[in-house]
């Protein structure tokens, strides 16, 4: 009963996430990073901060009934959930800096880092999922065939591109990808018996 309640709250607050993260950053330029939609004094900075707490919520609650299928799935989300918290309070500096083309603040540090971790324990648990026998296994990998290419670019956007159409293009679509991978297996596992 619990893991179903939990799965179902973690596809509703993951919705709602994902809705409000995209308005937060619909009207910011593409060539823009995600999170320079949460600096204060940017037009949607709170709707973007209560959007990724969303997130960060859905992460917790998809812990709960990942266990029945992986402890290490569970424990990858549930790890993943504090550290998109962390990337919602801790905001960048206007511009949202990052190396190597960019002198970042410490603060710029905290964010990125948290944030990419929160996004490489997505990719584990997506990872984790494929691993697993059917049905848990086409969960997995749908979420390969439609986040791992986003998130690689993204990587490499960052990486190699810096700030860059490219770069914003990537790591939006990789946020859309790994919340819709999150919502989707919420919602199998909320039909599981």
């Amino acid at each position: 009963m619990i893991p179903r309640w939990s799965a179902t709250a973690s596809a509703a607050t993951g919705c709602t996430g994902a809705a409000g993260l995209a308005a937060a950053v619909a009207t910011s330029p593409p060539a823009t990073y995600v999170s320079e939609s949460g600096v204060p004094g940017a037009p949607h900075a709170g709707l973007y901060a209560a959007s990724m707490l969303f997130l960060a919520l859905s992460l917790a609650l998809l812990a709960v009934p990942a266990r029945r299928s992986c402890w290490l799935i569970a424990a990858s989300l549930a790890l993943a959930a504090p550290l998109a918290a962390v990337s919602s309070a801790v905001h960048c500096s206007p511009g949202c800096p990052l190396p190597p083309y960019e002198s970042p603040a410490t603060r710029d540090l905290v964010h990125a880092a948290a944030a990419i971790a929160a996004l490489l324990l997505c990719a584990l648990a997506i990872l984790l999922y494929s691993l697993r026998p059917p049905p848990d296994r086409w969960t997995g990998r749908l979420g390969i065939a439609v986040a791992y290419p986003p998130l690689l670019l993204s990587a490499a956007g960052i990486l190699f591109a810096g700030r860059s159409l490219f770069t914003g293009v990537m790591e939006r679509a990789a946020l859309v990808a790994v919340s819709a991978w999150v919502v989707l297996t919420a919602i199998r596992h909320s039909k599981r018996p």
